[in-house]
């Protein structure tokens, strides 16, 4: 099982949607109080519509710009990737899918379709090695704009098994971009294996005495299986 990055040690922050011009600004003032901050948190609202792998163009337009100006004040970045692909033909994760073969279909042959943030949706197979293959494919594009590391989320639709292949196949898209850098994956859902490629995390956690106490609980369990908790 391969070494996983320091960055997984280091302090956090989840960012809400902003702009990219604004978010800079916070880390910088993070930095003038000397409030720690090593890594930011990209929930959906980067995205076009909440279409994976693709960027805000009035938000966030030139992501390696952003991200090469945190990296010069030393902060990274994870950005979240759900399985949920948008239903809508021109968008070309879609395009290519349909193309390729690679949705989870129903008994009769059609794609199966659920509802997720951006609406109608269409889930890759990940039991597939091609399409896992097609998966990181597009993985090591979106790593290209200086990503740091990837947060799948909502990969828990009907087996256990689907979350750990989704960050398998997250994990392998990362290696295809460099192979000299240990890659950082999150997943909400996994199963045993799963610690060969990702971390997770104990959900949605309120700030209250039981959920502390009930994180305290799972995270010694999911450590007794060698697996990286945040």
């Amino acid at each position: 099982m391969a070494i996983k990055p320091m960055m997984r040690l280091n302090r956090p922050d989840a960012m809400p949607a902003l702009t990219s011009h604004v978010l800079s600004q916070v880390i910088r003032t993070f930095r003038e109080k000397g409030i720690p901050c090593d890594v930011v948190w990209m929930d959906i609202d980067y995205m076009d519509g909440f279409r994976c792998f693709t960027f805000d163009n009035n938000r966030f337009a030139d992501p390696k710009s952003m991200v090469d100006d945190l990296h010069s004040i030393g902060c990274k970045s994870i950005w979240m990737l759900d399985p949920g692909i948008k239903e809508e033909k021109g968008y070309f994760v879609y395009d290519g899918g349909s193309e390729n073969d690679v949705w989870i279909k129903k008994a009769d042959g059609s794609p199966f379709i659920g509802e997720v943030w951006p609406g109608d949706c269409v889930f890759p197979d990940f039991t597939s090695e091609r399409i896992r293959t097609w998966w990181a494919r597009l993985v090591r594009d979106f790593i290209s704009n200086g990503v740091d590391g990837i947060w799948n989320d909502m990969n828990e639709p009907a087996m256990t098994v689907y979350g750990m292949l989704m960050a398998r196949s997250t994990y392998e898209g990362m290696v295809m971009y460099n192979t000299e850098k240990r890659p950082f994956v999150l997943t909400r859902a996994g199963f045993i294996g799963s610690q060969r490629y990702a971390a997770t995390w104990t959900g949605d956690n309120l700030s209250n005495w039981e959920h502390l106490h009930m994180s305290l609980s799972m995270v010694l369990q999911l450590n007794i299986l060698t697996t990286c908790v945040f």
